[in-house]
């Protein structure tokens, strides 16, 4: 099955085409550039997977794009491939969290597919948080299959755009980490990657009071790579893991 997957956001659709074995292509582009999609594939795919959050007037695009293919949109479930979704009402979860909790707990018990993931080993099914750090932040409980629940709030560019917005004062020129930062934007810089990292913090506390264990921690984003220095011992940084979910759930649906 040669896959093209499509995971389109609230700013940028990233794209990856996957040959069964690994992924010959991923690209990012902007959210109005779809229709350019099919002109920069090296291959011609045979299947089409979509994740949409950025609302239902794109799904006309998507079902316009490679008409000829067959094409699933991911929408979240009660189950599937083996993650229980413990949502009140399962299909308000988003189908990029849905994709990633997928993604994190194939790989977290073992699965592979040759070169496509840069994670190390792990043994059995520890429980996990799955950290997506873009627009929003969103971090997901994982433990045994099981979507525990999980929190969203404003990613750090959006806090920075608020700050500015909402106050006379204060611009939105990125600052420095700092600890204990001397100048303004280095305040408002850090004052919000501390409030992205307290909130995986406490849910890695409510994980070690629920399991007995420290979770690992999955980060993938845009705004990733600010995270991860500050849990090197326990995160896993991956590049998408909204695509490798949609490429498991294609193995499922597609069967």
């Amino acid at each position: 099955m040669k896959l093209l997957a499509i995971d389109a956001g609230n700013t940028r659709i990233k794209w990856g085409l996957h040959d069964g074995s690994v992924w010959l292509q991923r690209g990012v582009m902007p959210a109005g550039g779809m229709s350019t999609l099919p002109s920069v594939l090296m291959q011609q795919p045979d299947h089409l997977i979509i994740s949409n959050v950025s609302g239902p007037a794109a799904d006309a695009a998507f079902m316009a794009l490679l008409p000829s293919l067959p094409r699933y949109f991911v929408r979240a479930a009660h189950e599937q491939c083996g993650v229980i979704n413990g949502y009140a009402d399962a299909a308000q979860l988003g189908s990029d969290r849905w994709a990633t909790l997928i993604a994190v707990h194939r790989l977290n018990t073992g699965a592979r597919f040759g070169a496509a993931s840069n994670t190390p080993e792990r043994s059995g099914d520890m429980p996990a948080l799955a950290v997506t750090a873009g627009t929003a932040l969103t971090v997901d409980a994982l433990h045994h299959g099981h979507f525990l629940g999980g929190i969203i709030m404003p990613g750090y560019r959006l806090m920075h755009s608020a700050l500015a917005a909402g106050t006379a004062q204060l611009n939105d020129i990125p600052g420095n980490h700092a600890v204990f930062p001397r100048n303004t934007c280095d305040a408002i810089s850090t004052g919000c990657l501390l409030a992205m990292t307290g909130c995986v913090e406490q849910m890695r506390t409510a994980m070690r009071q629920h399991s007995g264990w420290d979770a690992a921690i999955w980060l993938n984003g845009g705004d990733a790579a600010l995270l991860a220095p500050h849990f090197p011992a326990v995160s896993v940084l991956e590049e998408n893991l909204v695509l490798t979910g949609l490429y498991f759930i294609a193995l499922e649906v597609f069967a």
